[in-house]
Protein backbone atom coordinates (compact mmCIF):
# COMPACT_ATOMS: atom_id res chain seq x y z
CA UNK A 1 0.00 0.00 0.00
CA UNK A 2 1.36 3.00 -0.81
CA UNK A 3 2.43 5.89 1.90
CA UNK A 4 1.62 9.70 2.49
CA UNK A 5 4.44 11.76 1.49
CA UNK A 6 4.62 15.54 1.15
CA UNK A 7 4.16 16.55 -2.30
CA UNK A 8 1.37 14.02 -2.91
CA UNK A 9 -1.23 13.72 0.03
CA UNK A 10 1.42 12.56 2.62
CA UNK A 11 3.70 15.15 5.31
CA UNK A 12 6.38 14.45 6.78
CA UNK A 13 6.21 15.56 10.50
CA UNK A 14 8.93 15.69 13.11
CA UNK A 15 8.98 15.20 16.71
CA UNK A 16 11.45 15.52 19.53
CA UNK A 17 11.54 12.29 22.17
CA UNK A 18 14.16 11.56 24.42
CA UNK A 19 16.41 13.63 21.92
CA UNK A 20 16.22 11.34 19.23
CA UNK A 21 14.11 12.50 16.13
CA UNK A 22 11.21 10.45 14.90
CA UNK A 23 9.43 11.08 12.05
CA UNK A 24 5.34 10.66 11.08
CA UNK A 25 2.74 9.91 8.16
CA UNK A 26 -0.42 12.01 8.42
CA UNK A 27 -3.48 11.57 7.04
CA UNK A 28 -6.66 13.85 6.87
CA UNK A 29 -10.31 12.57 7.45
CA UNK A 30 -13.46 15.42 7.28
CA UNK A 31 -17.03 15.86 7.53
CA UNK A 32 -18.99 18.16 5.32
CA UNK A 33 -22.99 18.73 4.88
CA UNK A 34 -23.06 19.46 2.10
CA UNK A 35 -26.48 21.39 2.27
CA UNK A 36 -29.26 19.65 -0.25
CA UNK A 37 -27.17 18.60 -3.24
CA UNK A 38 -29.87 17.54 -5.19
CA UNK A 39 -29.60 16.75 -8.84
CA UNK A 40 -32.30 18.11 -11.46
CA UNK A 41 -34.40 15.27 -11.89
CA UNK A 42 -37.62 14.55 -10.85
CA UNK A 43 -37.61 11.12 -8.46
CA UNK A 44 -41.60 10.47 -7.82
CA UNK A 45 -40.95 8.14 -4.69
CA UNK A 46 -39.43 11.47 -3.20
CA UNK A 47 -40.28 14.46 -1.40
CA UNK A 48 -37.86 16.96 -3.95
CA UNK A 49 -39.94 19.69 -5.36
CA UNK A 50 -38.39 22.51 -3.83
CA UNK A 51 -35.16 21.24 -6.00
CA UNK A 52 -36.88 20.85 -9.51
CA UNK A 53 -36.53 23.25 -12.42
CA UNK A 54 -39.92 23.90 -11.76
CA UNK A 55 -40.15 24.16 -7.96
CA UNK A 56 -39.47 26.56 -5.59
CA UNK A 57 -35.76 27.08 -5.92
CA UNK A 58 -36.33 26.81 -9.94
CA UNK A 59 -32.83 24.25 -9.62
CA UNK A 60 -31.46 23.50 -12.63
CA UNK A 61 -28.27 22.62 -14.54
CA UNK A 62 -26.62 25.84 -14.01
CA UNK A 63 -27.12 25.77 -10.30
CA UNK A 64 -26.35 21.67 -9.93
CA UNK A 65 -23.45 22.55 -12.02
CA UNK A 66 -22.29 25.50 -9.01
CA UNK A 67 -23.29 23.78 -6.39
CA UNK A 68 -20.85 20.92 -7.42
CA UNK A 69 -17.72 23.46 -8.48
CA UNK A 70 -18.24 24.57 -5.07
CA UNK A 71 -18.47 21.39 -3.00
CA UNK A 72 -15.56 20.12 -4.59
CA UNK A 73 -13.61 23.91 -4.04
CA UNK A 74 -14.02 23.01 -0.57
CA UNK A 75 -13.45 19.27 -0.23
CA UNK A 76 -9.86 19.97 -2.23
CA UNK A 77 -8.41 22.72 0.36
CA UNK A 78 -9.48 20.72 3.58
CA UNK A 79 -6.52 20.07 5.22
CA UNK A 80 -3.70 21.41 3.61
CA UNK A 81 -2.05 22.72 6.22
CA UNK A 82 -0.46 18.91 5.91
CA UNK A 83 -1.58 17.61 2.77
CA UNK A 84 -2.83 17.88 -0.48
CA UNK A 85 -5.57 17.47 -3.03
CA UNK A 86 -8.33 17.10 -0.16
CA UNK A 87 -8.43 14.12 2.41
CA UNK A 88 -8.97 10.43 2.25
CA UNK A 89 -11.77 9.72 3.52
CA UNK A 90 -15.30 12.52 3.55
CA UNK A 91 -18.26 11.47 5.30
CA UNK A 92 -21.28 13.42 3.56
CA UNK A 93 -24.72 14.47 4.22
CA UNK A 94 -27.93 15.66 2.34
CA UNK A 95 -27.20 14.24 -0.82
CA UNK A 96 -29.85 12.55 -3.09
CA UNK A 97 -28.47 9.66 -4.63
CA UNK A 98 -24.98 7.98 -5.64
CA UNK A 99 -25.62 9.61 -8.88
CA UNK A 100 -24.89 12.99 -7.52
CA UNK A 101 -21.49 11.64 -5.39
CA UNK A 102 -20.52 10.46 -8.56
CA UNK A 103 -20.68 13.98 -10.37
CA UNK A 104 -19.05 15.15 -7.27
CA UNK A 105 -16.45 12.51 -7.60
CA UNK A 106 -15.97 13.84 -11.14
CA UNK A 107 -15.44 17.40 -10.50
CA UNK A 108 -11.99 18.24 -11.91
CA UNK A 109 -10.32 18.78 -8.90
CA UNK A 110 -11.84 15.94 -7.03
CA UNK A 111 -11.53 13.55 -9.93
CA UNK A 112 -7.50 14.64 -10.08
CA UNK A 113 -7.27 12.69 -6.70
CA UNK A 114 -8.83 9.91 -7.34
CA UNK A 115 -12.51 10.07 -5.09
CA UNK A 116 -14.99 7.45 -4.99
CA UNK A 117 -18.10 7.54 -3.93
CA UNK A 118 -20.12 5.32 -1.29
CA UNK A 119 -23.93 5.78 -0.74
CA UNK A 120 -26.85 3.13 0.34
CA UNK A 121 -29.68 4.44 -0.08
CA UNK A 122 -32.48 4.88 2.74
CA UNK A 123 -36.30 5.82 3.72
CA UNK A 124 -35.67 9.58 4.43
CA UNK A 125 -38.90 11.00 2.92
CA UNK A 126 -36.93 13.76 1.65
CA UNK A 127 -35.18 11.44 0.08
CA UNK A 128 -31.71 12.61 1.00
CA UNK A 129 -29.11 10.68 2.86
CA UNK A 130 -25.55 10.07 4.51
CA UNK A 131 -22.26 9.16 1.92
CA UNK A 132 -18.72 9.06 1.89
CA UNK A 133 -16.00 9.38 -0.37
CA UNK A 134 -12.73 8.35 -0.68
CA UNK A 135 -9.19 8.34 -2.15
CA UNK A 136 -8.57 5.29 -3.84
CA UNK A 137 -4.87 4.85 -3.96
CA UNK A 138 -4.57 5.95 -0.19
CA UNK A 139 -7.99 3.77 1.77
CA UNK A 140 -8.61 0.42 0.85
CA UNK A 141 -12.53 0.00 0.81
CA UNK A 142 -13.32 -2.99 2.38
CA UNK A 143 -17.22 -3.21 3.02
CA UNK A 144 -20.13 -1.12 3.52
CA UNK A 145 -23.45 -1.10 5.23
CA UNK A 146 -26.68 0.88 6.26
CA UNK A 147 -28.50 0.94 9.57
CA UNK A 148 -31.82 1.98 9.91
CA UNK A 149 -33.48 4.08 12.74
CA UNK A 150 -37.15 2.61 14.08
CA UNK A 151 -38.72 4.42 16.71
CA UNK A 152 -40.80 2.41 18.70
CA UNK A 153 -44.92 2.85 18.60
CA UNK A 154 -43.93 5.68 15.40
CA UNK A 155 -43.75 3.22 12.22
CA UNK A 156 -44.23 6.28 10.23
CA UNK A 157 -41.10 7.82 11.58
CA UNK A 158 -38.73 7.91 8.59
CA UNK A 159 -34.91 9.59 8.78
CA UNK A 160 -31.37 9.01 7.22
CA UNK A 161 -29.87 5.83 7.81
CA UNK A 162 -26.53 5.42 9.62
CA UNK A 163 -23.63 3.90 6.99
CA UNK A 164 -20.81 1.99 8.40
CA UNK A 165 -17.89 1.71 6.07
CA UNK A 166 -15.05 0.07 7.16
CA UNK A 167 -11.75 0.47 4.76
CA UNK A 168 -7.61 0.86 5.53
CA UNK A 169 -5.42 3.56 5.84
CA UNK A 170 -1.82 3.38 6.20
CA UNK A 171 -1.96 -0.34 6.89
CA UNK A 172 -4.36 0.22 9.72
CA UNK A 173 -8.17 -0.80 9.61
CA UNK A 174 -10.59 2.02 10.37
CA UNK A 175 -14.04 1.85 10.82
CA UNK A 176 -16.36 5.27 9.92
CA UNK A 177 -20.00 5.43 10.83
CA UNK A 178 -21.95 8.75 8.69
CA UNK A 179 -24.73 10.05 11.11
CA UNK A 180 -27.38 12.66 9.80
CA UNK A 181 -29.46 12.27 13.15
CA UNK A 182 -33.01 13.81 13.24
CA UNK A 183 -33.44 17.42 13.15
CA UNK A 184 -34.91 19.95 15.61
CA UNK A 185 -37.96 20.82 13.93
CA UNK A 186 -40.92 20.97 16.76
CA UNK A 187 -38.22 22.07 18.86
CA UNK A 188 -35.27 20.90 20.94
CA UNK A 189 -36.59 19.74 23.83
CA UNK A 190 -39.71 17.60 21.92
CA UNK A 191 -37.58 16.48 19.15
CA UNK A 192 -34.27 15.17 21.34
CA UNK A 193 -36.05 11.83 22.08
CA UNK A 194 -35.62 11.10 18.48
CA UNK A 195 -31.65 12.27 18.66
CA UNK A 196 -31.55 10.50 21.58
CA UNK A 197 -32.70 7.24 20.01
CA UNK A 198 -30.09 7.99 16.72
CA UNK A 199 -27.61 8.36 19.33
CA UNK A 200 -28.15 4.41 20.69
CA UNK A 201 -27.79 3.09 17.35
CA UNK A 202 -24.71 4.69 16.95
CA UNK A 203 -23.73 3.28 19.96
CA UNK A 204 -24.63 -0.05 19.15
CA UNK A 205 -22.53 -0.22 15.97
CA UNK A 206 -19.49 1.08 17.78
CA UNK A 207 -20.37 -1.87 20.27
CA UNK A 208 -20.79 -4.20 17.80
CA UNK A 209 -16.99 -3.62 16.39
CA UNK A 210 -15.37 -3.18 19.73
CA UNK A 211 -16.94 -5.58 21.23
CA UNK A 212 -15.20 -8.10 18.40
CA UNK A 213 -12.05 -5.99 18.64
CA UNK A 214 -11.80 -3.52 21.92
CA UNK A 215 -8.98 -1.77 20.11
CA UNK A 216 -10.51 -1.20 16.89
CA UNK A 217 -10.53 2.44 15.07
CA UNK A 218 -13.70 3.29 15.07
CA UNK A 219 -14.60 7.16 13.92
CA UNK A 220 -18.46 8.57 14.46
CA UNK A 221 -18.98 11.43 12.30
CA UNK A 222 -22.03 13.92 10.83
CA UNK A 223 -24.37 16.39 11.31
CA UNK A 224 -25.50 15.24 14.33
CA UNK A 225 -28.20 18.31 15.12
CA UNK A 226 -26.80 18.32 18.48
CA UNK A 227 -24.32 20.34 20.72
CA UNK A 228 -21.40 17.85 22.01
CA UNK A 229 -22.61 18.77 25.38
CA UNK A 230 -26.20 17.58 24.76
CA UNK A 231 -27.76 14.52 26.16
CA UNK A 232 -27.81 12.57 23.02
CA UNK A 233 -24.05 12.92 22.85
CA UNK A 234 -22.69 12.66 26.68
CA UNK A 235 -25.82 10.07 28.00
CA UNK A 236 -26.72 7.99 25.16
CA UNK A 237 -24.04 7.79 23.17
CA UNK A 238 -21.73 8.03 26.05
CA UNK A 239 -18.77 10.46 24.34
CA UNK A 240 -16.83 11.87 26.48
CA UNK A 241 -15.73 15.11 26.88
CA UNK A 242 -12.49 15.05 28.71
CA UNK A 243 -10.06 12.81 27.87
CA UNK A 244 -9.52 11.60 31.07
CA UNK A 245 -12.96 9.73 30.99
CA UNK A 246 -12.87 8.37 27.10
CA UNK A 247 -10.57 5.16 29.00
CA UNK A 248 -14.37 4.07 30.91
CA UNK A 249 -16.75 5.23 28.65
CA UNK A 250 -14.79 4.00 25.14
CA UNK A 251 -15.53 6.89 22.89
CA UNK A 252 -13.80 10.42 22.99
CA UNK A 253 -15.31 13.74 21.47
CA UNK A 254 -12.50 16.24 21.08
CA UNK A 255 -15.30 18.80 19.89
CA UNK A 256 -16.45 19.51 23.31
CA UNK A 257 -13.87 21.77 24.08
CA UNK A 258 -14.20 23.38 20.68
CA UNK A 259 -17.65 24.23 21.45
CA UNK A 260 -17.47 24.70 25.31
CA UNK A 261 -13.65 25.88 25.92
CA UNK A 262 -12.91 27.86 23.26
CA UNK A 263 -16.25 29.00 21.54
CA UNK A 264 -16.84 27.77 18.29
CA UNK A 265 -18.96 26.14 15.84
CA UNK A 266 -19.91 24.66 12.53
CA UNK A 267 -23.00 26.87 12.35
CA UNK A 268 -25.30 29.47 13.40
CA UNK A 269 -28.72 30.64 14.51
CA UNK A 270 -30.23 33.57 16.15
CA UNK A 271 -26.92 34.62 16.90
CA UNK A 272 -25.50 31.67 18.77
CA UNK A 273 -23.07 29.14 17.20
CA UNK A 274 -24.07 25.47 17.45
CA UNK A 275 -21.39 22.46 16.66
CA UNK A 276 -23.68 19.66 15.50
CA UNK A 277 -21.04 19.05 12.99
CA UNK A 278 -18.40 16.63 14.75
CA UNK A 279 -15.98 13.80 14.29
CA UNK A 280 -15.93 11.52 17.45
CA UNK A 281 -12.84 8.75 17.68
CA UNK A 282 -13.27 5.54 19.97
CA UNK A 283 -9.91 4.71 22.40
CA UNK A 284 -8.05 2.75 19.91
CA UNK A 285 -7.11 6.46 18.12
CA UNK A 286 -5.92 7.64 20.90
CA UNK A 287 -2.77 6.71 23.14
CA UNK A 288 1.22 7.41 22.92
CA UNK A 289 2.09 4.23 20.92
CA UNK A 290 2.11 6.04 17.68
CA UNK A 291 3.30 2.73 15.76
CA UNK A 292 -0.78 2.71 14.78
CA UNK A 293 -2.87 5.63 13.52
CA UNK A 294 -3.81 8.21 16.76
CA UNK A 295 -5.17 11.29 16.94
CA UNK A 296 -3.32 14.38 16.45
CA UNK A 297 -5.69 17.43 16.02
CA UNK A 298 -9.09 18.38 15.21
CA UNK A 299 -10.25 21.59 13.58
CA UNK A 300 -13.16 23.48 12.00
CA UNK A 301 -12.70 24.61 8.13
CA UNK A 302 -14.00 27.79 9.00
CA UNK A 303 -12.12 29.98 6.27
CA UNK A 304 -13.11 33.49 5.13
CA UNK A 305 -14.62 32.35 1.46
CA UNK A 306 -17.06 30.19 3.64
CA UNK A 307 -18.70 33.16 5.21
CA UNK A 308 -21.26 35.32 4.99
CA UNK A 309 -19.09 38.68 4.24
CA UNK A 310 -21.86 41.85 5.10
CA UNK A 311 -25.19 42.40 6.92
CA UNK A 312 -27.20 41.18 9.71
CA UNK A 313 -25.24 37.47 9.23
CA UNK A 314 -21.74 38.71 8.36
CA UNK A 315 -19.68 35.72 9.27
CA UNK A 316 -21.78 33.10 9.59
CA UNK A 317 -21.66 30.23 6.55
CA UNK A 318 -22.06 31.46 3.10
CA UNK A 319 -25.36 29.48 2.13
CA UNK A 320 -26.92 28.01 -0.90
CA UNK A 321 -30.34 29.49 -0.35
CA UNK A 322 -31.64 31.91 2.34
CA UNK A 323 -35.20 30.12 1.91
CA UNK A 324 -35.81 30.38 -1.87
CA UNK A 325 -33.68 33.10 -2.86
CA UNK A 326 -30.68 32.29 -4.10
CA UNK A 327 -26.92 33.04 -2.68
CA UNK A 328 -24.79 30.96 -4.87
CA UNK A 329 -22.89 30.04 -1.40
CA UNK A 330 -21.28 26.73 -0.62
CA UNK A 331 -23.33 25.61 3.03
CA UNK A 332 -25.42 26.13 5.85
CA UNK A 333 -22.50 24.35 7.78
CA UNK A 334 -18.93 24.64 8.15
CA UNK A 335 -16.84 21.19 7.68
CA UNK A 336 -15.13 19.57 10.32
CA UNK A 337 -11.72 17.74 9.54
CA UNK A 338 -9.17 15.79 11.76
CA UNK A 339 -5.26 14.64 11.37
CA UNK A 340 -4.02 11.17 12.36
CA UNK A 341 -0.49 10.46 12.51
CA UNK A 342 1.21 7.24 12.70
CA UNK A 343 5.34 6.56 12.99
CA UNK A 344 6.77 5.78 10.10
Amino acid sequence: MKRLFVASLLFLAFFMSNAQEKSYNIACVAFYNLENLFDTLDDPIKNEMDFLPGGTNLWDGKKYKEKLIHMSDVISQIGDEYVKGGPVVVGVSEVENIGVLNDLCNTPKLKASGYAPVLIEGPDVRGVDVGLIYRKEFFTFISASSHTLKIEGRDNFFTRDQLLVSGIILGDTVHFIVNHWPSRRGGEKRSAPLREAAARLTRSIVDSITNVSPNAKVFVMGDLNDNPSDASLMKHLKAAGKLELASTMGLFNPMYKIFKTDGNGSGAYRDSWHLFDQIIVSNGLLGDDKSTLKLYQTLIFNRNFLKQKEGNFAGYPLRTYVGSAYQGGYSDHFPVYMFLIKQK
